[in-house]
């Protein structure tokens, strides 16, 4: 993120020379809020993971499936920083660095196995991350003297990570031993547009209710095979013949995935489309 960091740096700098030039005004824009990301696919992995184990305990006479399973991962974190140009009293343009980050924690997703005379907790913790670089516009119609409607759209690019991994603890151990972790990386493009309110206590100052929307089905995925090796996510179904499951997961691998113990073989997606609703603050320098 440093090469972002400067950039927006710069283009601070390049505003306000040019705001002091020609008399116009620049804002500073935070807000941050919840979104629903469409995570259709890992959450068909996590409960397929969650179907696997039940499978597992089963299949073994001392084992008993003890409980818990998969929750659903939708929700997230959504934070931005704008600069923003106002071109006349309607008009304004924008540069924004944002953050998304979600995860389903341990306790979301885990499950308990009896085993003999103890029982022990699994757990797959799942995150995804995202930092969009967009620029927009917004138009602002007046409500009243300190009220305004506005709407904004926007595009640019943004960076993307998946995260996940396994690991398991008896119940009376504080953390989990993680023995499988997976993560991939990729860039694409991020369509937005927003609708919102804003309320100014002053001319330097307003609060502000927005709701958004967002397209960005990201793919191109890359990270390290368990053997170190560079390779691609994939998205998949493999065949377990002692449990005669097919268990859909995800996976990077050096070359496509091929044979019977494969199907539905494609390159992962995943998709940060969604909405979300912030509340924020806007500041006039």
């Amino acid at each position: 993120m440093g090469k972002t960091k400067k950039a927006a740096l710069i283009l601070l700098l390049f505003f306000s020379s040019y705001s002091l030039s020609f008399g116009i005004d620049i804002s500073l824009r935070l807000s941050g809020g919840l979104c629903y990301i469409k995570l259709d696919d890992i959450n068909r992995s996590l409960k397929s993971w969650e179907e696997l184990w039940k499978k597992i305990t089963l299949s073994n006479e001392d084992w008993e499936f003890a409980g818990g399973g998969a929750g659903i991962f939708n929700v997230a974190y959504d934070f931005e920083g704008e600069i923003m140009l106002s071109l006349s009293p309607h008009l304004a343009a924008s540069f924004g660095v944002g953050l998304i980050y979600g995860e389903l924690g341990e306790e979301k997703i885990e499950i308990f196995v009896n085993t003999n005379s103890s029982t022990s907790s699994i757990a797959r913790p799942t995150k995804v991350n995202a930092w969009p670089l967009t620029l927009s516009g917004y138009f602002f119609y007046p409500l009243g003297k300190n009220l305004d409607v506005f709407i904004k759209g926007g595009t640019g690019l943004i960076w993307t990570k998946y995260i996940e991994r396994e690991g398991g603890k008896s119940l009376a151990e504080d953390t989990y031993n993680y023995w499988w972790h997976q993560e991939a990386s990729a860039q694409g493009p991020v369509f937005l547009g927003g609708l919102g309110i804003i309320y100014r206590i002053d001319p330097s100052l307003g609060f502000f209710l927005e709701g958004g929307a967002r397209w960005a089905k990201i793919s191109g995925f890359q990270g390290e095979t368990p053997e170190g090796e560079e390779g691609d996510l994939y998205f998949l179904e493999e065949h377990d013949p002692d449990l005669d499951y097919w268990h859909a997961k995800y996976g990077i691998f050096t070359e496509e995935p091929t044979g019977d113990i494969f199907r539905s073989v494609k390159k992962a997606v995943v998709d940060f489309s969604g909405y979300s609703v912030k509340i924020g603050l806007l500041i006039k320098f």
